[in-house]
């Protein structure tokens, strides 16, 4: 593949020039590059295998307080989880330092990074410190699938009613520091064959839609005035803003109605639309790191509390 700038690329473009010649499958790998989650197959189990980063003036900044630069630094990577229909198991933590950072924010970081693994059942086992220009947490995550299969974003069908939980946009003043993990309700979804493809909205409905489109091969038709929005929130922003960390999945309509009538959970569901064959439902753009779009912030999250 002929490369061209970052901006040329994108996160998409860019992913697929750097892993094509990675395998998908084969040995222990079930599900590879292009999910949510890695999905290894062992001693019988299926394990799912995350990473994820928050990079300081990239996902937060200064002004956020440090219990939350934590909390999201592991929140992040559980709702991908979330959207396998996992239970999360252990991680490790990768922290880059720079030249004089307070030992006290940095621990204070550690107490909102445990904090939402004690409410969560994640074990942290380890992790490496490094020396860097600005401040960075990485997280490596695995976790399980233990009474369902993964929930993959390829299976959709054509027919199936594509839903979301919550409401989407207006993220970046402080929903993405604090939003509500849908950990329970991505597994409910595995557990009942309810969800034939799922993933989470980290990069905005405009983004991650269309993912989840073509790796089922389909494409999809969407009612705009079926979207829910947050308060405050536009249209234009519960497309495009991300980081809602709400679940995006398919539903076959023989199984809606039983859905509404069984559905256990507070967290509200919308139906927007319906995958099928052939041409998508225009969408701007959602968020990518590496293209930049007249109207988009530098810098993602940077609000603090």
């Amino acid at each position: 593949m002929k490369a061209g700038s970052l901006a040329q690329l994108g996160e998409k473009g860019l992913l697929r020039h750097l892993t094509s010649r990675w395998p998908t499958r084969g040995g222990i790998l079930s599900t590879g590059v292009g999910d949510d989650c890695a999905v290894l197959r062992v001693a019988g189990r299926d394990l799912l295998f995350k990473t994820d980063i928050v990079v300081e003036n990239a996902h937060f900044d200064h002004r956020t307080p440090p219990r939350l630069i934590g909390r999201k630094a592991l929140a992040r990577a559980l709702s991908d989880i979330a959207a396998m229909g996992g239970t999360p198991l252990a991680a490790v933590v990768t922290l880059g330092i720079p030249v004089g950072e307070s030992p006290r924010r940095l621990a204070a970081i550690y107490r909102g990074l445990e904090s939402v693994a004690r409410q969560h059942g994640v074990a942290l086992v380890g992790g490496e410190t490094t020396r860097a220009a600005q401040l960075f947490l990485n997280i490596a995550l695995l976790g399980e699938c233990r009474d369902s299969a993964p929930v993959l974003r390829s299976g959709a069908r054509a027919g199936d009613l594509i839903y979301v939980t919550g409401r989407l946009g207006g993220t970046q003043a402080r929903h993405h520091l604090i939003f509500t993990l849908r950990l329970a309700e991505g597994r409910w979804l595995a557990r009942n064959r309810c969800a034939t493809a799922m993933m989470d909205l980290s990069d905005g409905l405009g983004a991650d839609l269309p993912r989840l489109a073509e790796a089922s091969s389909l494409g999809f038709a969407l009612d705009p005035e079926a979207i829910p929005r947050r308060r405050g929130a536009t249209l234009t922003a519960a497309i495009n803003d991300g980081e809602d960390y709400e679940l995006l999945f398919t539903v076959p309509p023989a199984r809606a109605a039983w859905l509404k009538k069984k559905w256990p959970f507070a967290t509200p569901l919308h139906c927007m639309g319906i995958m099928r064959k052939g041409p998508s439902t225009a969408l701007a753009h959602g968020f990518d790191h590496f293209k930049q779009r007249r109207g988009r912030p530098g810098v993602r999250g940077t609000v603090g509390a």
